[in-house]
């Protein structure tokens, strides 16, 4: 009975943040966070970054391919837009006010703005393909330093 008092506690004590952060987003901000939101393309953000995640894991990992169905299922029941959005819109309700809101959405109105929602995608895909290169490059390194940290923990007494 302790242990379950004690779990209840600190299971509210992680979410009352949440809830008070909900609390100081306002109605006008939160109509401003949706539009930024619907700007921003947020859906289809969501959606393109789940399918590339699911096609990177299976490139990495094709063994996982007849499994695909099951895991795009899992994501969508838990990841996907329509899921988050209530959260995804208390966050950004909760970290801008309505005109920093309105300036960003002003600046994605832009043709730089829009630029940059068009590229920001691929440049991201880039980015995680370029560290992904690296680190392959140098995998024998840490292969190395595992190796090493495995003979450090054999080593090592219980305290």
């Amino acid at each position: 009975m302790k242990n379950v008092k004690k779990l209840i506690f600190c299971t509210l004590a992680l979410v009352s943040p949440l809830f008070l952060m909900s609390a100081w987003a306002n109605d006008e901000s939160v109509v401003e966070a949706e539009k930024l939101l619907e700007k921003l393309g947020m859906e289809q953000i969501f959606e393109n970054s789940i399918t590339q995640n699911l096609d990177f894991q299976i490139e990495q990992s094709p063994e996982l391919l007849p499994y695909l169905g099951v895991m795009k299922k899992f994501l969508a029941k838990h990841m996907s837009y329509e899921i988050l959005k209530s959260d995804i819109v208390d966050l950004y309700s909760t970290t801008f006010s309505v005109q920093e809101l309105r300036d960003i959405s002003a600046f994605y109105s832009t043709e730089t703005g829009k630029k940059t929602l068009e590229k920001l995608p691929e440049l991201a895909r880039i980015s995680n393909q370029l560290g992904n290169n690296r680190v392959q490059e140098n995998i024998n390194e840490l292969q190395q330093m595992l190796e090493k940290a495995a003979k450090l923990v054999e080593n090592s007494k219980p305290l």
